[in-house]
């Protein structure tokens, strides 16, 4: 039986832009259904199967929740791939579904006058706005801010678990989006509609830069 390559990260492990159930305004994939997904790339090269655990969206929490809960199941000689989102995101328990969601700082500065964009609960419009109100401000006194060091301690959460992973013969990388994400041609560059995420183009080269490192045994992406 094949090993695996798992994959777990934001949007721009998913592909948004470029996959069918999510594009964020369709224009990109809809004139260019014909590309290659840089995780199923990689896939291919090492004759792996791919087990997608990312999610647009994502924050850090999110992902390197997903890895602890993935643990039991990687085996030695798969692969893990975890790609870090934007430190500002988080979680929040959604009271309608009874689970942990996932939310982004521009939820609660593009509608300042506005909370209906973040409901937790469709009975109380109380807890809605007043949630609302006190995200906005941990998110201008503590996330925003303290960015950096929100970044270091993800990115160490996430290597300490995968090291040890190491320890059982699994291979890594560990990869930040804001040391990639304007390195690799994105869709706007192409057609100009502001999608940021990358390209056809931008999926091909983020693959051949994770393949070389991959095969070099390196375990940490640098540009």
């Amino acid at each position: 039986m094949k090993n695996k390559i798992w994959f777990f990260g934001d949007s721009f492990t998913y592909g948004d832009g470029c996959v069918e159930d999510r594009p964020p305004n369709g224009e990109y994939f809809k004139s260019n259904p014909n590309g290659l997904l840089w995780r199923k790339g990689l896939s291919k090269h090492f004759n792996m199967l791919e087990v997608n655990k990312s999610m647009g969206g994502a924050s850090n929490d999110w992902i390197i929740n997903s890895l602890i809960n993935e643990l039991l199941n990687i085996q030695p000689n798969d692969i893990v791939v975890v790609g870090l989102s934007w430190s500002p995101r988080f979680q929040l328990i959604d009271k309608r579904v009874g689970r942990h969601v996932n939310f982004l700082a521009q939820d609660f500065f593009e509608h300042t006058h506005d909370s209906t964009n973040v409901v937790l609960d469709d009975n109380d419009e109380r807890y809605n706005k007043e949630l609302f109100d006190a995200i906005k401000i941990i998110l201008l006194e503590y996330r925003a801010q303290h960015e950096e060091i929100l970044r270091d301690y993800h990115y160490n959460q996430a290597l300490k678990i995968l090291k040890k992973l190491e320890q059982s013969n699994v291979r890594f990388l560990l990869w930040d989006l804001k040391l990639a994400q304007f390195r690799y041609q994105k869709i706007d560059d192409e057609i100009g509609n502001g999608d940021n995420h990358w390209s056809w183009k931008g999926h091909n080269d983020f693959m051949l830069r994770c393949i070389e490192l991959l095969e070099n045994n390196e375990n940490e992406y640098s540009p």
